[in-house]
């Protein structure tokens, strides 16, 4: 068997925080235990796949590809023509591969409705896919309704079918002689080329998570289109949109630097001085790992994303940071003004405590 689909385990979010949220490939594959969640891990049963591509156009970080089919090489294929239909039986294995940073960048950049073919999804044999599809045209009109943009994905029952070609039975024959010659030349060197799925031959060991970060290609897509639109005082509500966030973190903040070490974009970082915790929403996933590694629990999610500022690519300042060594261990602590023993000691002490009031 030819195995079409590969799964870089290495992008997957799963790899910064084993016990991440975040499971849009298992919830969007379309057949059974194909792909699957053990123990914390993504697995992929590359014998059932039957290569739709759901899970390569909704994964955040882009961790799966499917070879024969390049999504950016599509878009900008897409932007030069001027069909406006997107259709199984045209341009893409499966609507379902295309989410809304696509669908939404595609209208922006084409100035006109994108028309996707839903009539082959009913008598499908992965038909169930058209609720995803339809879930991401909405996400996608959202992102287009917030930013201004006049132009919207609509699903239409079109039904296309490509042209037959008609030829003389002698060129017919040439070409299915020409298709046999180069599948024999094929298979005579098949043993000499190298595995399709390169991310599964076991190379690499780890990953340094502190320093390898992802950034998935769809997102300088959805960038550079509504780089080109009039964005000023415009926002998405965050609880609406799954693609991005913008964040604050309150004052319990210890600079423990757990949640931008395990950002899987970098979205959140630190100054050269370390005082600093930064954030970016350009670069933000909305994976929450962030939130749920915070030992304080100080993140928090902003009710609005200012358009503007998801376009910028610039950082802002979340926290700020004044180190001062514990009088009691030395050891440096952000300093709150209040006292000068680090969380650790007090804890120790408020232990200590407890302990004289149990012996008493």
């Amino acid at each position: 068997m030819s195995v079409r689909l590969s799964f870089d385990v290495y992008s997957c979010v799963r790899v910064y925080y084993r016990y991440a949220d975040c499971r849009r490939c298992v919830d969007v594959c379309p057949v059974e235990n194909t792909i699957t969640l053990e123990n914390d891990k993504i697995k992929v049963n590359y014998e059932n796949c039957i290569n739709c591509g759901a899970c390569v156009g909704n994964c955040p970080t882009e961790s799966y590809k499917i070879q024969g089919f390049d999504l950016p090489e599509f878009y900008f294929k897409f932007i030069e023509d001027d069909n406006n239909l997107i259709s199984c039986k045209l341009n893409v294995p499966c609507l379902s591969a295309l989410d809304e940073n696509y669908l939404s960048a595609l209208c922006i950049e084409k100035e006109r409705d994108i028309i996707l073919d839903i009539k082959h999804c009913q008598n499908c044999s992965i038909g169930k896919q058209i609720d995803l599809i339809n879930k991401n045209v909405e996400k996608a009109n959202y992102i287009l309704d917030a930013a201004g943009v006049d132009y919207r994905v609509k699903t239409q029952e079109v039904g296309y079918e490509k042209p037959e070609i008609k030829e003389n039975k002698r060129r017919s024959f040439l070409k299915m002689f020409v298709k046999q010659t180069a599948s024999l030349a094929f298979w005579a060197v098949a043993d000499k080329l190298p595995p399709i799925d390169e991310s599964q031959t076991g190379d690499r060991e780890f990953k340094n998570i502190v320093s390898e970060k992802v950034y998935p290609v769809k997102r300088d897509i959805l960038i550079n289109a509504l780089s080109k639109v009039d964005t000023e005082d415009k926002y998405f509500e965050v609880d609406k949109i799954e693609f991005s966030s913008d964040k604050w973190i309150d004052s319990s903040c210890t600079n423990c630097s757990v949640c931008y070490n395990v950002c899987p974009t970098g979205a959140l970082t630190s100054s050269d001085s370390k005082l600093k915790v930064l954030f970016s929403p350009s670069l933000c996933i909305k994976c929450r790992i962030c939130h749920d590694v915070c030992p304080e629990k100080c993140i928090h999610l902003e009710e609005k994303l200012y358009i503007s500022d998801f376009v910028s690519k610039k950082y802002k300042v979340l926290a700020e940071h004044v180190m001062i060594p514990c009088s009691e261990c030395l050891v440096p602590f952000s300093y709150k003004g209040d006292t000068t023993v680090c969380p650790r000691c007090r804890q120790l002490e408020d232990e200590l405590r407890e302990l004289l009031k149990i012996g008493d």
